[in-house]
């Protein structure tokens, strides 16, 4: 295309935004190579750089051109000058005068150094006009440096170990550990950046009311040039941002504080079995008291002459009872069985206690000794009725858009659930997820999050329980503004690192060592809470030997009359 100076400004704007709709950076590198003929136009180098560096801001995200043109001015007037605008790859062509009065044209291109620019000349013309071959590959030198150098600015929270505040602070500015620092320490050595990290002014992630808010909305305005927090794609955010290739996968999970279906109180001693159980082994006893008397008292089986006494009186009742009775409590029996049936019988209903004992005292070890876990829910719908968990949903994440805006009656009845729990004066993502995390620990309360946050939270909150949600995979990626070309420039790295496991070693080097949950030891009896016990039992006692003493001196006082 060729372009009249006059026609100059609006004609770039058409191209860049052309090209930015086809969001691919190999065609960038190709289209945007420039020659400029400036015979005749006055200031021709710093006019045509300004406008273009004026539309990059306005149109390319003052990316666009100042990192993928090429401009190659030909017949500038000397003498050469600093350009101030904003364009890495710029060579020139400057007839000077020789000793002999004829024209010499010098090739100089733009090179950045560390904290500035300046012109090297790099070769001249023939006299034919063509250029030495030797100087074609140096015209643009800066592009070997992809982007030269340029200071970065860079949005930045504290996010789980990915990225985490240090107490320490350099000049001023604001410094981070962990994740990110690796992340971009890697990226501005290979795409030959630095970066200042700067901070939402409301320290949240952001929400979408009129505007965005937070992180997200710096980005969105431009503000900053990327997001150093890995976001989840949602509908709303693509179009107020560029993503790159995504870095993590998370799932949406529910965690909670697990529950413990063990009773420490007195109850728990007849907690081994159903009532039923208990009621059944009642009737079984009066049955086998009523047969052994039958047994024992009547010879049931044996032939007796008539006028012969048994060699041993029958039991009585109080005998069989205590036989019964004794039997399962393992203590001796004060009547022994005389006849063959009774023997037998007596035998069997040992055999039988022996059983049914070792199976109570089994299952009391094992509910003081192991905890289990009472599971109040495991779908959505349960935990949607669940009237004794309350929903903790953060501010501004993908989880917040999906409840939020979801058709689903399932998902609306979490939502008004979740907007119960959440309190109207923390509006800072840092003290909100600090105010979570108490809630969490405190019980009942259910996290809808991803199970990128879960890891982290597990390390400060112990002994949860997941559950999957029924939501499919987050897909977390950076955030660059809208047009961005930096987006596609990061994702080749970002992709690199991605598929080389980089980015998981990373996580793995950062990631504390976690402290395993806190297993209880065998769950004893709290024995303050056996004080009904305690008193039921004395006060049998006491009941009994007042029985007793009372029937000892009854017999004494009869004796003695």
């Amino acid at each position: 295309m060729f372009f009249h100076v006059h026609a100059f400004e609006q004609s770039l704007t058409d191209v860049i935004e052309k090209s930015l709709q086809k969001n691919q950076l190999n065609i960038y590198r190709k289209l945007f190579n420039f020659v400029v003929f400036c015979d005749g136009i006055n200031n021709c180098l710093s006019r045509i750089t300004n406008i273009s560096s004026r539309k990059d801001k306005e149109c390319g995200q003052g990316t666009l051109l100042r990192h993928f043109s090429k401009w190659f001015f030909l017949n500038v007037d000397p003498p050469l000058t600093e350009v101030h605008a904003d364009l890495d790859n710029i060579a020139v062509a400057v007839k000077e005068k020789n000793i002999s009065g004829s024209s010499d044209v010098k090739i100089s291109t733009l090179l950045w150094k560390s904290n500035s620019r300046k012109w090297s000349q790099i070769g001249d013309l023939r006299h034919n006009g063509d250029i030495y071959p030797a100087f074609i590959s140096h015209l643009f030198p800066n592009t070997a440096y992809m982007l030269n150098g340029r200071k970065l600015k860079i949005g930045i929270l504290e996010w789980q170990s990915f990225c985490k505040k240090s107490d320490c602070s350099t000049n001023g500015s604001t410094v981070y550990s962990h994740v990110c620092k690796d992340l971009f320490d890697s990226l501005g050595e290979y795409l030959n950046f630095t970066y200042e990290l700067i901070e939402p002014p409301d320290k949240s992630w952001g929400e979408l009311s009129e505007t965005w808010s937070g992180l997200i909305g710096m980005v969105a305005r431009n503000d900053v040039d990327l997001s150093g927090i890995p976001y989840v794609i949602t509908l709303k955010r693509s179009k107020a941002d560029a993503f790159s290739y995504f870095m993590y996968q998370s799932e949406c999970e529910v965690v909670h504080k697990k529950l413990s279906n063990n009773d420490n109180h007195w109850m728990l001693l007849v907690s081994v079995f159903k009532w039923e159980v208990y009621i059944c082994g009642l009737l079984t006893m009066a049955w086998c008291i009523g047969l052994y008397t039958l047994l024992e008292r009547y010879s049931v089986g044996e032939h007796i002459e008539a006028g012969e006494i048994p060699a041993c009186p029958s039991p009585s009742t109080s005998d069989s009872v205590m036989t019964a009775v004794l039997v399962p409590l393992r203590q001796g029996s004060l009547h022994l069985p005389q006849t063959i049936p009774g023997c037998i019988f007596y035998a069997s209903w040992w055999l039988f206690c022996i059983t049914f004992v070792a199976v109570y005292t089994g299952n009391l070890f094992a509910i003081v000794s192991v905890v289990k876990e009472k599971i109040p829910f495991n779908t959505m719908e349960e935990l949607a009725e669940n009237d004794d968990f309350k929903i903790i949903i953060t501010k501004g994440t993908a989880t917040e858009e999906i409840f939020k805006y979801s058709n689903d009656s399932v998902s609306k009845k979490i939502w008004t659930k979740a907007l119960d729990s959440r309190s109207a004066n923390i509006q800072n993502s840092l003290d909100e997820d600090l105010y979570h995390r108490m809630l969490l620990q405190s019980g009942y309360y259910a996290y809808i999050t991803g199970s990128t946050e879960t890891n982290g939270i597990e390390k400060t909150v112990f002994n949860l329980r997941r559950m999957k949600c029924s939501i499919g995979p987050y897909f977390l990626s950076l955030p660059f503004p809208a047009n961005s070309p930096l987006a596609e420039l990061f994702s080749d790295k970002l992709m690199r690192l991605y598929d080389n496991g980089m980015l998981e070693a990373w996580a793995r080097k950062w990631s504390s060592t976690k402290r395993e949950e806190d297993v209880p030891a065998m769950t004893k009896v709290d024995m303050s809470n056996l004080r009904s016990a305690w008193a039921m039992c004395v006060s049998g006692i006491t009941v009994a030997i007042t029985i007793l003493g009372i029937e000892r001196f009854l017999n004494y006082r009869i004796n003695q009359d």
